[in-house]
This record gives C-alpha cells, structure tokens and sequence, in this order.
C-alpha cells in the first residue's frame, strides 16, 4: 500500500513537472512572439527614419557642394578680372568648376564604401 502511495505521488509529481514545464514552454512562446513583434516594429521605425534622415543629409550635402562651387566660382572670376596675366593658372581650375556634378560625387561615394547594400528584414518565426 506504502508503495502504491509512493507511485501515485511520483506519478503526481511528474504530472504537475510536466504542466509547469508546459507553462514555461507556452510563456517562453508568447515572450518571444512579443519579442519578435517588438523588433519588426523597431525596425520598421528605424528604417523610416533612416530614410528620412539620408534623404535630409543627401539634401544637406548637395547645397554644400554647390555652395563650394559657387564660391569657387567666384574666387575664380574675381581673379580673371583682376589679374590678367595670371589667367592661365585659373583656368584649368575654372574648367574643373564647371564639371562639378553632385550626384555624381554621392554615386561615386555609395560605390566606393559600398553603402545600402543590404537592408534589415523582418524576422519571422
């Protein structure tokens, strides 16, 4: 009789062993589904806001390359008009100048640093 008692009490045991195990197991579950769904939606914002703030620094860095160049410019014409013997030395400058292209400068710099080439992803489980 001792011992059937001592069987039903393993065996109780083990029962409620399993249904906590299984508790964990679905908590577990949910906190990584939770997990997950906080992370996609983190990514998401940050990808948001990475395109935002890239489309803004693109936009800065075009004004400041045309701002050099104008100034440049400049310097270049105010020198043709003051110092006429000199002009041989501006003008490979002022020719380069003109050739001053923006975009060209940011594709050439993507392509050199090899910047978006990968972009994160949603994880899925």
């Amino acid at each position: 009789m001792k011992t059937q008692q001592l069987e039903i009490k393993l065996s109780n045991k083990t029962e409620e062993d399993i249904k906590k195990a299984r508790r964990k197991s679905t908590q577990a579950g949910d906190d990584l589904m939770r997990c997950v769904d906080l992370y996609n939606q983190a990514q998401s914002k940050w990808f948001e806001e990475m395109v935002t703030t890239t489309l803004e620094l693109e936009r800065l860095e075009v004004e400041r390359v045309e701002m050099i160049r104008q100034h440049l410019c400049q310097y270049t014409q105010l020198r043709h008009e003051t110092d006429m013997f000199n002009q041989s030395t501006v003008e490979p400058v002022d020719q380069l100048l003109r050739k001053v292209d923006p975009a060209k400068d940011r594709e050439l710099w993507v392509r050199e640093h090899k910047t978006g080439s990968i972009r994160p992803v949603d994880m899925e489980i």
